[in-house]
């Protein structure tokens, strides 16, 4: 078993500093420092021996130049030199070493702060380099990780895998954890029993195999061991005599010893293996066994439900895990022996070509050497393969590990074409080239891979779900059907490729890599939104495709801009660019751009619905840009100089086509949407005698349907196509004509994309017009499949703030800040839903928090007038109770399902929220009463009630059922007098004594 535990712990520590180190860079450029990362390493642990000559190990030549692992980089991944190391600090455990750092030659130094204590401690490793950035400045960048260190007694025994290459071991080097015994009969595993010496000239550890006896007394040899275990099931062959020993033995796991064959019958059962070593003692002449706790070592392991496919299957290559009589199998091609490994792990050897997997099997986990794994069904609980390629094709795997080499050289090490998978780890190929993913269709969680992921929704029936992907190159096309990854992360200096209209990624990260995003490829527009990417100012955007038209979302700061012909980008954030070129066009609203570097070629156009004259556009760093190097549409740039920074404003504006209200919209089935279009930029006019023809490219017809008037334009969606997502899928286009009916090539068309859906993928709680006093607020529940835009169709008259979010479903705060009587409309993702008034103070209420009701609850509200009081859903049913002077009463009553709920409005403001508290119901009997005997009661509820007693002085029946009425009959069982409360749905509704 490998030893990631430290490896691990270091590298969440270094990307912590990644995080962590922006405010400290910032706020210690000009003292020429920099907070660095230690992204890779030669060794995570280290092992010492105490007792010897020397106390000391170098750890400069431990950690920097034992290997060629250790990674030293600015935050930016920007290769630091002259590495070194300059301090330790005390993170847990004991207290072992010290640091000694010779100036000089910059050597550091581990001390042994005892030369009899051993134990484990973790410490914080401070390394110092050298960067020089591109203007010449030169900086010193510091940086830690965490190291474990393990000190050992001198001769102390040390358990681990069996190597044998023990003797030539890098010093302070460890083993790999000793793994469990599997359960096959006539299984062997070497022992690893070690004993730690220090070298001659440090304390790095150094490893003898030890010397084994089972004698416990009369040994002649001191340096011996006295050797034991437990476990009938485990036999080990170790020499019993005094003066012959047994090092590294070989253990033989079953039970029943045939006489004749000399092999074992039967698999051995589960159980617990202890393995103890003694040191030795004097005793007269000869030694024996120590009984000090202190010279005792003891390997606690396991028999488990493992497999051995090479001990059980002999010569087999090929194996087959199939259900056979509703058991888990296990079969060879070269035996004809099976193996009910249900819910076992199973351990292939090396020389397998090929594992297959079945439909409704069932193992804990596969393991060793696989060939060509193909699970085709069932379940697996994890994979985790020395050398191989694993292909999922359909069933439940849980996380999957793979190292070595795939099955076929550059091939995929991982291939996911349907099923669910757990995490994807495939960064232990030996070759990068190698570590690659494939995922075709299914789900599956993180992706971490040092080659290429690809992502390829190919299977119109299944759609593919991934969590966050981390790689050198990531390609995703949703070709088929929809993809949905949780974000992807740049690993190196590499690419991020997005392509087709259902491609959907939750964030960017490309982690300061001089990686480039191309947004569509040579083969496959994309359409639709991307994130804006994070820590990208090193890399590209680059759209691709003359079909492509694309929305950034989110603010973003990138090194350049690349768009290709015909292309459009959108962005609905600030933008910081150095370069931005090509010939696509770029839109973007006024003044969210500045460019540090150049413009070359690029159509700019603003999103903005109005601008005039003297409207900032963008901004640039002196002498970058001049007012030629963008191609504007629909206006002309005058620029105003300045030392730093030059502004470039709206110098005059000229018709340059037509736009639609919205750029893409979802429609949901049995609904529609109308859309207009109007002179771009407004307060233009449309040519003489120009008229707007509309039009659908794309899409099924049997899904959407058009009609249009002139500038307006209605799109229905009558059914959704259940197999291929693109017939969901169509552009709604404007296109100018002139008197002739001849189209107006001359002026730019407006297009709007546009997705049917099953259901509104955006739902409000509130739909209908309300009022909000000035001064106070209203919150809005949106349940939405992803982050919904509610906004104000009026500045100035209420101001919208997101609350919280839990799941799907997103709070929104109206707050009322405009003059009484004044309304805006609310738009849901560019729809309006409702409008909103701000109104004056006109009542109070005596319930303003929200409440649960079980049965009915009544409030008050007063006012001058008579209120208008309204339920917002039929969960409560609403009465009028009574009047006095000012004070109106009101009561809702529960008529819904327990859980269900309503907003209470007064005047069209809602006041609280309602909840039905469990199921309603009502009682034939509510006033408390003495049983002699028995008493039979009726409850009528909607759904069955749940009926208990407080006390054992009554027994409870259930009597019968007739429609909603359910009768329930409760026997005295206590003393005279004593009494016990009955309770429907955890509400009491009477006390009954018995009589």
């Amino acid at each position: 078993m490998k030893k990631f535990t430290a490896k691990v712990l270091s590298l969440v520590l270094s990307s912590a500093l990644v995080i962590s180190s922006f405010a400290t860079v910032a706020a210690t450029a000009a003292a020429k420092s920099l907070t660095g990362v230690i992204s890779g390493t030669n060794q995570d642990a280290i092992y010492l021996v105490n007792g010897g000559t020397a106390n000391t190990a170098d750890l400069t030549d431990f950690l920097l130049d034992s290997g060629s692992d250790f990674r030293f980089e600015t935050a930016d991944h920007q290769s630091v030199s002259d590495e070194k190391i300059s301090a330790i600090a005390h993170v847990s455990g004991d207290s072992l070493v010290s640091l000694k750092v010779d100036s000089s030659t910059d050597t550091a130094t581990l001390k042994l702060k005892s030369s009899s204590v051993s134990g484990k401690e973790v410490i914080s490793v401070l390394y110092e380099g050298g960067y020089t950035d591109e203007d010449g400045n030169d900086y010193t960048v510091k940086a830690r990780s965490n190291l474990t260190v393990y000190v050992y007694d001198k001769d102390q025994i040390v358990f681990g895998e069996y190597d044998s290459g023990f003797s030539a071991k890098e010093p302070g080097t460890g083993f790999s954890d000793f793994e469990t015994f599997a359960q096959t009969a006539n299984y062997t595993k070497a022992l690893g029993i070690y004993k730690a010496k220090p070298g001659s000239d440090s304390a790095l550890a150094v490893y003898e195999a030890a010397d084994l006896t089972t004698a416990t007394a009369g040994i002649t040899d001191k340096n011996a061991y006295s050797f034991s275990m437990t476990g009938s099931d485990v036999h080990v062959s170790v020499a019993d005599t005094t003066s012959a020993f047994t090092q590294s033995p070989v253990a033989v796991v079953g039970k029943n010893l045939s006489a004749e064959t000399h092999l074992y019958t039967q698999d051995a059962n589960t159980t617990n293996v202890s393995i103890t070593v003694k040191k030795l003692v004097s005793d007269g002449s000869t030694y024996k066994a120590s009984s000090s706790s202190g010279d005792s070592y003891t390997l606690k392991t396991k028999i488990e439900k493992k497999t051995d496919a090479a001990t059980l299957l002999p010569g087999s290559k090929v194996f087959t895990i199939k259900r056979t009589d509703g058991k888990t199998m296990l079969t060879g091609d070269a035996n004809p022996g099976t193996s009910n490994v249900t819910d076992s792990e199973v351990v292939f050897p090396q020389g397998t070509t090929r594992v297959s997997v079945g439909e409704s099997t069932n193992v804990k986990k596969i393991s060793g050497y696989v060939g060509d794994l193909q699970i085709g069904g069932g379940k697996v609980g994890s994979v985790d393969i020395k050398s191989g390629t694993v292909e999922v094709t359909d069933g439940t795997v849980g996380d999957v590990k793979t190292s070595g080499a795939p099955f076929t050289t550059d091939g995929d090490a991982v291939l996911v074409s349907g099923g669910k998978v757990g995490n994807i780890d495939v960064t232990e190929e030996t070759l990068d080239s190698d570590s690659n993913v494939t995922v075709n269709a299914g789900t599956t969680g993180t992706i971490h891979a040092d080659g290429t992921v690809t992502v390829s929704a190919n299977d119109s029936d299944t759609p593919v779900v991934t969590g966050k992907i981390t790689a050198q190159d990531i390609l995703m096309y949703s070709k088929e059907s929809k993809i949905t990854c949780a974000g992807v992360q740049s690993g190196a200096d590499g690419s991020i490729t997005l392509s087709g209209d259902n491609t959907n990624v939750n964030a960017i990260d490309l982690d300061f890599r001089e990686t480039t995003v191309y947004v569509g490829d040579d083969r496959e527009a994309f359409t639709g939104k991307i994130p804006a990417p994070s820590n990208a100012k090193n890399g590209m955007l680059y759209t691709q495709n003359e079909d492509t038209s694309a929305t950034v979302s989110g603010s973003v700061t990138v090194d350049t801009i690349s768009l290709d012909s015909d292309t459009v980008l959108t962005f609905d954030g600030m933008v910081t660019a150095d370069t931005i070129e090509g010939d696509g066009t770029m839109r973007i609203a006024a003044g969210n751009l500045y460019v540090t570097g150049s413009v070359y070629n690029v159509t700019l156009k603003l999103t903005d619905k109005t601008f005039a004259a003297g409207t900032t556009v963008f901004k640039a760093a002196s002498d970058a840009v001049d007012v030629d190097d963008f191609n504007t549409f629909g206006f002309t740039l005058e620029k105003t100089t300045g030392t730093a920074i030059d502004t470039f404003k709206v110098a005059s504006l000229s018709f340059a086509g037509i736009a639609i209200n919205k750029d893409s919209s979802s429609i949901a089935k049995g609904y529609s949407e109308t859309f207009t279009a109007a002179a771009y930029p407004a307060g233009t006019s449309l040519p003489a005698g120009a008229r707007v023809v509309w039009e659908l490219d794309g899409g099924s017809s049997d899904v959407f349907e058009l009609t249009s008037s002139d500038a307006s334009a209605t799109v229905t969606v009558n059914s959704i196509d259940p197999v291929f997502s693109s017939e969901n899928k169509t552009t709604l286009t404007a296109v100018l004509y002139d008197a002739d009916g001849y189209e107006m090539d001359d002026y730019g068309t407006a297009k709007c994309d546009i997705t049917a859906v099953a259901v509104p993928t955006a739902v409000s709680d509130t739909n209908a017009a309300l009022s909000v006093e000035k001064g106070s607020s209203y919150i809005m529940k949106v349940t939405a499949s992803a982050t919904p835009s509610v906004t104000a169709g009026t500045s100035g008259v209420f101001t919208v703030a997101p609350v919280s979010q839990n799941g799907n479903e997103y709070l929104y705060r109206l707050s009322a800040v405009g003059s009484v009587g004044s309304a805006t409309g609310i738009y849901l993702n560019g729809n309006k839903i409702f409008v909103a008034t701000v109104k004056g103070i006109a009542f109070t209420s005596d319930t303003t928090m929200d409440v649960s009701v079980n049965g009915s609850y009544t409030f008050k509200i007063t006012s001058a007038v008579a209120p208008t009081v309204t339920v917002g859903s039929p969960s409560f049913q609403l009465s009028y109770v009574s009047k006095s002077g000012n004070d109106y009463l009101y009561k809702i009553t529960s008529a819904g399902a327990a859980g269900s709920a309503a907003g209470i409005y007064v005047n069209g403001t809602r006041i609280f929220v309602a909840t039905v508290k469990g199921t309603p119901f009502t009682s034939d009997t509510t006033m408390d009463l003495t049983v002699h005997g028995s008493y039979t009661f009726r409850i009528t509820s909607a759904a069955a009630p749940s009926v208990t007693v407080g006390s054992p002085v009554f027994s409870l029946a259930y009597a019968g059922k007739s429609g909603n009425d359910y009768l329930y009959k409760i026997t005295s069982a206590g003393a005279a007098g004593s009494a016990a409360g009955i309770y429907v749905n955890g509400t009491r509704i009477f006390v009954a004594a018995v009589g």
